[in-house]
């Protein structure tokens, strides 16, 4: 499906959903600070992580046409998809937000921005990285990869061929 654009009828009320822009990247980040997300989700997983988090996300999501999203009222729209949407609107938003927006790298970028404000906030003085190398785990994958069982942010290669970690 290589739709860039998808149409939602809610409470007699049309809605546009695109791929993400920065200013959503900034809010998804901000929603979903406290959960985990894992790298293969589908929407039905994804709706369930979000649990009363859901109108709220689709309010980030979803905009009403010739709506900028700086422009957006969010607590209003928040309420109106509380009140209105369904639960199978709700998955087609996820699914459609998961084939507008390839989830490894929408876990990249919000990873890297988690990591470079806990840095900030932190006082670290190593340079910020906004780089896939700097944030991902293990380099990047795509959304076919296999999990991988763990890694350690701090895990490295040791001369020997090994590898350690730092504590």
């Amino acid at each position: 499906m290589d739709k860039k654009q998808f149409e939602y009828a809610i409470n007699d009320k049309l809605y546009i959903q695109r791929p993400l822009v920065l200013g959503q990247i900034g809010q998804v980040t901000e929603l979903v600070r406290d959960v985990e997300i894992p790298e293969n989700i589908g929407s039905h997983d994804l709706i369930t992580l979000l649990g009363n988090k859901l109108p709220a996300a689709t309010a980030i999501l979803l905009s009403p046409p010739g709506t900028k999203i700086k422009d957006k009222d969010m607590s209003a729209l928040t309420e109106e998809f509380r009140e209105h949407m369904d639960i199978e609107t709700a998955m087609e938003v996820m699914d459609h937000f998961l084939s507008l927006n390839p989830i490894a790298s929408v876990i990249e970028k919000l990873t890297g921005m988690m990591t470079a404000v806990k840095k900030a906030m932190t006082g670290s003085k190593e340079p910020l990285s906004f780089s896939p190398e700097g944030t991902l785990q293990n380099g990047t994958g795509s959304s076919g990869d296999t999990p991988r069982k763990s890694a350690s942010l701090t895990s490295r290669k040791d001369p020997a061929g090994g590898s350690s970690a730092r504590e």
